[in-house]
C-alpha cells in the first residue's frame, strides 16, 4: 500500500527505469553475440579456421553458449557521463 500518489508514481518510475536497464543490458548481450557470430563466419569464409575457433572460444565458456547456460554478465557503470 502506498502512502500517497507520489509514492506510487516513484515506485513505478523506478520499475520502468530498472526494466529499461535490463532491456539495454539484453540488447548489449545480443549485439555482442551477433558480432562474434558474424566475425566467426567471416573468418571461416576467409579460410582462417584458427581465428574462427578463437572467436568461438571468446564467446562460449567451456563449450557452452552463455545464453543457454546459467552465466551472469557483469556490467560496469557508464563512466563517460561522470561529473
Amino acid at each position: 500500500m502506498h502512502d500517497s500518489t507520489l509514492d506510487l508514481f516513484c515506485e513505478n518510475v523506478e520499475t520502468e527505469i530498472q526494466d529499461e536497464i535490463l532491456d539495454d543490458h539484453q540488447h548489449m548481450i545480443e549485439t555482442m553475440q551477433q558480432t562474434y557470430y558474424h566475425a566467426m563466419g567471416k573468418c571461416a569464409e576467409d579460410g582462417r579456421p584458427d581465428d574462427a575457433v578463437s572467436i568461438y572460444e571468446e564467446w562460449c565458456v567451456d563449450g557452452v553458449d552463455p545464453e543457454e547456460g546459467e552465466y551472469v554478465f557483469t556490467f560496469l557503470p557508464d563512466l563517460t557521463d561522470a561529473e
